[in-house]
C-alpha cells in the first residue's frame, strides 16, 4: 500500500522528518512513489524529472520509472561545468532532453562573484556588500533576534571578513547557470520539474521542506521533491537493492557531483583529499581553466586560499600531493 503521508500544516515540525527519516527503505520507495503520483494528479502528468546525473536524481529517475511505468523525460542542464564523466552518463538514457545556460561560467562569475562558503553565506555577504538599505546591512552584520537568543541571518563571525574582500561573493551563479535554464524550460513547455534533493543536505532544503512538504504547489514554485526524506545511505542502499547504474565519478573519489568549481563547503574537507583534489587529479586542464577565472583582477585561485583553502598545485612542493594510486 502506498504510504502517502504528505499531509501537513503550514509549518512542518522537525520531529516529523526525523520520524519519517527513520523509516525503512521500503517505506521511503512507497512514499516517493505516492508523493509522485499524488504531484501527476494535481499537475495532470504535466511534470518532468530533473536530471543532474548525480547519484540522487538517477535513483529518482530510476523510481520513477520503474514504479510508475511511464517513460518521464529526463530534463539535464548543460552548464559546460559538470564532469565529463556525468555528461557521459547522462547520455546513456532514453528520453533525455538537454537545455543550457544562457550566460558562459566565466561571465557569471566575473560579474557577481565567487561561490563561496554555502549558498546561504555567498547571499548575505553579497547583500551586506551591495545593499543600499542600511536595515538590512544591519542584519546581514549583527542578526535579528530569532528564538533563544538566536540571531537570524546574521553572517558567521568567521566569514565576516569577507564583507570587505577584494572580489565578489555570490550564490547568484546558480541562478544564472541552473535556475534560470529550467524556468525558461517550465515556461515554454508547461511541465513541472521533480527534483532529486534531500532534506538533510542543507539549512535551506530542511527550511524548505519544514514549509512546503514533499510538494509544493505554490504558484511561484511548484514542484516535487519525493526524495526529501531520504538519507545518502538510502540512496546507496536503493541503488544497491535494484542494482542501478550510477555514474563511475563515485569510484574515482569523487564523493559530490555538480559543478566542477563550486566553493560551496569546500572548507569543511579538510587533509589531502578534497574536491579540488580530485579535480585536479582527473581533469587538470578544467581545474587551471577554473583556478584563473576572474573577479575584479582576482582570481578565483587567490580567492579560495584568501578563505584558507589549501590547493594540491599550492602545498609546499616537497609535500607529496595526494594521487588516486594512494588509495589502492
Amino acid at each position: 500500500m502506498i504510504l502517502l503521508m504528505n499531509v501537513h500544516s503550514e509549518t512542518m515540525k522537525y520531529e516529523d522528518l526525523k520520524i519519517r527519516q527513520g523509516w525503512t527503505l521500503n517505506q521511503k520507495i512507497d512514499h516517493a512513489v505516492g508523493t509522485i503520483e499524488e504531484f501527476m494528479s494535481k499537475t495532470d502528468g504535466k511534470c518532468y524529472i530533473s536530471f543532474s546525473g548525480g547519484k540522487d536524481s538517477t535513483v529518482l529517475l530510476d523510481i520513477a520509472r520503474r514504479f510508475e511505468r511511464r517513460d518521464f523525460t529526463a530534463v539535464f542542464c548543460n552548464t559546460g561545468n559538470e564532469f565529463p564523466e556525468i555528461v557521459q552518463f547522462v547520455r546513456t538514457f532514453d528520453d533525455l532532453t538537454i537545455i543550457r545556460p544562457k550566460m558562459r561560467i566565466p561571465d557569471v562569475l566575473s560579474k557577481y562573484g565567487f561561490p563561496l562558503v554555502s549558498k546561504e553565506q555567498s547571499q548575505y555577504i553579497r547583500q551586506a556588500r551591495n545593499t543600499n538599505s542600511e536595515v538590512l546591512r544591519n542584519i546581514r552584520i549583527n542578526g535579528k533576534q530569532g528564538r533563544n537568543d538566536y540571531k537570524q541571518g546574521k553572517i558567521d563571525d568567521k566569514w565576516q571578513f569577507l564583507i570587505k574582500a577584494p572580489f565578489e561573493v555570490s550564490e547568484l551563479c546558480c541562478q544564472h547557470l541552473k535556475k534560470k535554464p529550467f524556468h525558461t524550460y517550465n515556461k515554454e513547455t508547461g511541465l513541472h520539474p521533480i527534483i532529486g534533493t534531500m532534506a538533510s543536505e542543507s539549512r535551506l532544503r530542511l527550511q524548505k521542506w519544514l514549509k512546503t512538504g514533499c510538494n509544493s504547489f505554490d504558484s511561484k514554485d511548484i514542484a516535487s521533491y519525493p526524495i526529501s526524506i531520504w538519507t545518502e545511505a538510502d540512496i546507496w542502499a536503493y541503488i544497491r537493492k535494484f542494482n542501478v547504474p550510477y555514474s563511475p565519478i563515485y569510484d574515482k573519489g569523487c564523493k559530490r557531483t555538480g559543478c566542477m568549481f563550486c566553493g560551496f563547503g569546500c572548507h569543511m574537507e579538510k587533509g589531502l583529499f578534497n574536491r579540488f583534489d580530485v579535480l585536479y587529479n582527473l581533469h587538470p586542464k578544467a581545474y587551471r581553466t577554473f583556478m584563473a577565472y576572474e573577479n575584479n583582477g582576482i582570481t578565483y585561485r587567490e580567492a579560495l586560499e584568501y578563505i584558507g583553502m589549501v590547493l594540491p598545485d599550492s602545498r609546499n612542493k616537497q609535500q607529496k600531493l595526494f594521487r588516486f594510486d594512494d588509495l589502492y
